[in-house]
This record gives C-alpha cells, sequence and structure tokens, in this order.
C-alpha cells in the first residue's frame, strides 16, 4: 500500500535537510518500506501558532511503499524520536484528497438543504408603547456610540492586523535564535 509522509524541522536544520531525508530513508527501509517518489521540499512556512517556541519551519515530503500496514506504527514511534524532526504525519495515499467528516457521504443538496436549516432567520418585532420610551432613549444615545464607533474604527485603519502578523515576522526573522 502506498502512503504519505509530511514533516517539518527547524529553520535550524535547514541546511541539514539531506542528512534527516537519509535517516528517514533508513527508517522507512528498516520496516520495509521503498521511496516509490522522491522527496518535495514545500519550503520554509510560517505556523500557525509558536511550536517549541519556534514560529517557522522547513517543510518537505515523500511516498513510500509498504507491504505491511503493521509497521506504519513503528515508523511513527522512530520519527518521533528524531529530535531533528518537529512533527511529522503519515497518511494513506489514497486517502489524500477526499472530504473529511460527516460531509463526506452527503450529497450537494443535502448539504444545501442543511445549510439552509442553519442560516439565521430574520424575525420582526412589535413595539408595544412600553418599548416605546426604551426605543426613543437608545436613540438619543445612538449619536454617542457612533462617535465611540468612528473612533475605534479610525484606531483600526490605521494599523491592520496583516500589517502587524508582517512587521513581527520581519522582526523575529531579524532577531537571533
Amino acid at each position: 500500500m502506498e502512503y504519505e509522509l509530511l514533516f517539518f524541522t527547524s529553520i535550524a536544520n535547514e541546511d541539514r535537510i539531506g542528512e534527516i531525508k537519509k535517516e528517514i530513508v533508513e527508517i522507512l527501509e528498516s520496516q520495509n518500506g521503498k521511496i516509490s517518489v522522491d522527496f518535495s521540499d514545500i519550503g520554509k512556512r510560517k505556523f500557525a501558532h509558536p511550536i517549541k517556541k519556534q514560529t517557522h519551519g522547513f517543510f518537505s515530503f515523500c511516498r513510500f511503499t509498504l507491504d505491511e500496514k503493521e509497521n506504519i506504527s513503528e515508523i511513527g514511534r522512530r520519527l518521533a524520536l528524531n529530535e531533528k524532526i518537529m512533527r511529522h504525519i503519515v497518511v494513506r495515499a489514497a486517502e489524500i484528497g477526499k472530504q473529511i467528516g460527516a460531509q463526506a457521504g452527503e450529497s450537494a443538496s443535502a448539504r444545501s438543504a442543511s445549510s439552509e436549516r442553519t442560516a439565521p432567520r430574520h424575525e420582526t418585532v412589535r413595539q408595544s408603547p412600553r418599548n416605546e420610551t426604551k426605543a426613543t432613549e437608545i436613540e438619543k444615545s445612538a449619536p454617542a456610540m457612533a462617535i465611540q464607533e468612528n473612533k475605534s474604527t479610525e484606531t483600526e485603519e490605521k494599523i491592520g492586523m496583516k500589517e502587524l502578523d508582517d512587521k513581527l515576522s520581519e522582526i523575529l526573522e531579524k532577531s537571533p535564535e
């Protein structure tokens, strides 16, 4: 059966990626695995959140064949013990690209029907005479609230999240490890 191994390492180990690949090949061959598609380097990527105090990693993957699926657990164990590999995942190549979860068995019409059921409904609210006084109080305070909202949006417009993220990445790349 064919499997795919995705792993990443610290960017400090980027120059040693050849050694790491050789170690992975040795692990696979020790469990009677054979590389079917050579390693493909995805490259340096930013993590969604820090992992082991690292914000970036070097990603790579390969495909391999393995006759005995019982050996997958041993391969995973040995990869986990390798200190140079931060994280890894092994999946069956046949499963790549398939839908995941409950929607995998549903048809497109069933999915759209379920999304219609979960869509929010807008209801009309009738005002009683008691609510009219509350409504006028809200209308009086609305200009003050609008001014406060405008001030908060002005500060948000000055500094966007993307700009902050880019600046932070730039600073982190300049700083020594």
